[in-house]
């Protein structure tokens, strides 16, 4: 999806482009290769790149006949990207770097649309997206009733291959992804967010994280304060039907983690 962003109207308006994949994900990017050459491009229009961040993004970010870069993943690559287009040839940056979107519930809401549509925003591809409904705010009329169908709800996957029709949660990407998350929650429960439900990894084959949600979580807590890219969802707030202070209040985040939809 990102990379049809980028991709469309950078070839609209006569521009050839590099496509760097993910190093973790880059078997789609082979497929758009052929994609690509089966729909007539021609040669060197559209070019797709597989390789390391530190080898092949290090590479791109710092040549010299590259003109602008549009780069979607972590806070401190996108320092180092932004480094080496100065020091470069003060190449175009454009960055989306993470985010902590919220998820706000108010009284007069269909509680089984929310709480459905909720659930789906921090478990969808294991909360791995940017754009993961990772906070929680809900109207305190129904808070209780919320939680509750919220917790139901979510402790109802089934983790297992995503490729088998009973499956419903896969795995995560990977072993160092799976050791962020499970770091992220540890401390959380240190700094005393407290667990609604999950909380642990899944005792099988591959990078299986509980869902999991905290409450009682303070602002200042990191758990509110970075992006943890897994399926935890993090405050399930109780906000008051007369004042709306606490949603207009900004988290007060790293500014790289401020982006569309906090």
């Amino acid at each position: 999806m990102i990379t049809v962003w980028k991709l469309a109207p950078c070839i609209a308006a006569g521009n050839v482009l590099i496509i760097k994949t993910a190093e973790l994900s880059p078997l789609y990017g082979l497929k758009l290769a052929q994609l690509v050459k089966e729909a007539g491009f021609p040669p060197g229009v559209i070019n797709i790149l597989t390789g390391l961040g530190t080898e092949a993004g290090r590479a791109l970010s710092s040549h010299m006949e590259i003109s602008k870069i549009a780069f979607a993943g972590s806070g401190t690559v996108g320092r180092q990207i932004m480094i080496a287009a100065a020091k470069s040839n003060l190449k175009k940056v454009t960055l989306e770097l993470g985010g902590k979107s919220a998820s706000i519930i108010f009284d007069d809401a269909d509680l089984d649309n929310a709480v459905f549509w909720s659930v789906i925003g921090i478990t969808a591809h294991n909360g791995q997206i940017c754009a993961a409904g990772s906070r929680v705010y809900v109207q305190a009329g129904i808070y209780d009733r919320f939680i509750a169908a919220f917790r139901e709800k979510s402790l109802q996957a089934v983790a297992g291959d995503p490729l088998l029709a009973e499956s419903t949660k896969g795995p995560v990407i990977s072993r160092i992804q799976r050791e962020k998350i499970m770091g992220h929650i540890e401390k959380g429960v240190e700094q005393g967010g407290k667990l609604l439900y999950g909380g642990k990894e899944i005792e099988r084959k591959g990078n299986f994280v509980e869902n999991t949600a905290f409450v009682d979580v303070g602002e200042d807590m990191s758990l509110m304060q970075e992006e943890i890219f897994g399926p935890v969802a993090v405050g399930c707030f109780s906000f008051p039907s007369c004042g709306m202070r606490a949603l207009t209040r900004p988290v007060d985040c790293q500014v790289y983690y401020r982006r569309r939809g906090d």
